[in-house]
C-alpha cells in the first residue's frame, strides 16, 4: 500500500546527476500535475499561468520552473529551477518510482476465499486485494496495485490497472512514463466485458465508488474519480483526471475531456462530447455538449 513517506527534494537531487538547482527545499512524495489529488507533490511550471494556477491548488509542496520565472513563486513554496522544468520533473518522478518501498510497500496478493476467479483470469501475484464475494470473469486481467471491494464483479476480458497514456515528449524517443499509482474499486461495483480501468499515473488511485455500474467497452483513464452509483454505458470514453459525482449517468458513446468535473446527478446524453464542467443535476447533449433544452432548440432551427 502507499507508504505516506516523503523525502527532501535536495536529497533526490544530490543523489542524482540531474541538472537542477534547489533554491528552497521541501519534502515531496510525488511529482504531479498542478491539478491533482496526490500530496505532497512537486509540480512543473513552465509558464506564468502554471504558477498562477498552482497558487489556487492544495497539496503542492514545491514548484520546479525556469530561472526566469523563479521570482514569481511565493516564499512558502519549495522551489527548484531547470531550463526544462517538465523534463526535470519527469526525471524526478522516475527516480521516486524506482525507490524500493518508498511510495508503495509491496505485499503478496490477498484474494478472499469466497471470491470466484475464473481459471483463465490473470491476477497479479503481488499488490492485489480482492474482497469477499467478488467475481472475476474469463480472461480478465488485474494488474498490481488493484483493490476490489466486496461483492464487485470484473467482466470478461476487462483490464484493471493498466498503464496510463502519459507520454514523455521531452525524451529523445517518446515513451510512456513509469506509473506510480493504482486502482481502487468500491463495494458492489459491476464492470462488464472488455472495459479498461487505467491506474493513476503519478500516485494515489483511480477510484470507482460503491455500486457504480459500467457497461461493456468503457474506458476510464488515469487519475479519475467516479462517485457512488454512477452509471456509464457502452463505449464511453472518460479521459484523465475526470471527476464524476454520485448518481451521474453517461449515455452510450460519450466522450469526456481531461480534467472535467461532472456534477452529482448529472445526465449526459448519448454521443455527447463534454469539454467543460457539467453542473449537478444538469442534462447536457451535443458536440460540444450544452444544456439539453438549448441543444433541442438548436436542432429544431437547423431542421
Amino acid at each position: 500500500m502507499f507508504s505516506g513517506k516523503t523525502i527532501p527534494l535536495s536529497k533526490i537531487i544530490s543523489e542524482s546527476s540531474l541538472d537542477i538547482e534547489v533554491l528552497r527545499d521541501c519534502h515531496v512524495a510525488y511529482v504531479g500535475k498542478v491539478p491533482s489529488r496526490v500530496e505532497p507533490r512537486l509540480v512543473p511550471c513552465g509558464k506564468p499561468s502554471h504558477i498562477a494556477e498552482a497558487l489556487n491548488e492544495t497539496g503542492i509542496s514545491g514548484v520546479i520552473t525556469t530561472p526566469e520565472l523563479a521570482s514569481a513563486v511565493p516564499q512558502n513554496i519549495g522551489l527548484a529551477v531547470s531550463v526544462e522544468p517538465l523534463r526535470a520533473a519527469y526525471s524526478i518522478h522516475e527516480i521516486l518510482c524506482q525507490k524500493k518501498d518508498f511510495q508503495w510497500i509491496s505485499f503478496p496478493s490477498k484474494v478472499s476465499r469466497s471470491a470466484k476467479i475464473h481459471p483463465s483470469a490473470v491476477v497479479s501475484e503481488f499488490d492485489v486485494i480482492i474482497g469477499d464475494g467478488c467475481v472475476v470473469h474469463p480472461n480478465a486481467i488485474l494488474y498490481p496495485r488493484t483493490i476490489v471491494g466486496e461483492g464487485s464483479s470484473i467482466g470478461a476480458g476487462s483490464v484493471i490497472g493498466c498503464d496510463g497514456f502519459e507520454v514523455d515528449t521531452t525524451s529523445t524517443t517518446y515513451r510512456i512514463l513509469p506509473q506510480a499509482g493504482g486502482v481502487r474499486i468500491g463495494r458492489n461495483v459491476d464492470i462488464q466485458a472488455k472495459c479498461t480501468v487505467v491506474r493513476s499515473t503519478f500516485g494515489g488511485f483511480t477510484e470507482i465508488g460503491d455500486e457504480a455500474k459500467f457497461d461493456c467497452q468503457v474506458h476510464l483513464a488515469h487519475d479519475c474519480y467516479v462517485g457512488k452509483r454512477v452509471r456509464i454505458t457502452a463505449c464511453s470514453e472518460v479521459s484523465g483526471r475526470v471527476d464524476i459525482g454520485d448518481d451521474a449517468y453517461l449515455g452510450p458513446n460519450v466522450s469526456i475531456s481531461n480534467g472535467v468535473h461532472i456534477g452529482k446527478g448529472a445526465f449526459v446524453t448519448i454521443g455527447s462530447v463534454v469539454t467543460r464542467d457539467v453542473p449537478a443535476d444538469a442534462h447536457v447533449s451535443g458536440n460540444f455538449a450544452i444544456e439539453h433544452s438549448k441543444w433541442l432548440n438548436f436542432m429544431r432551427k437547423v431542421r
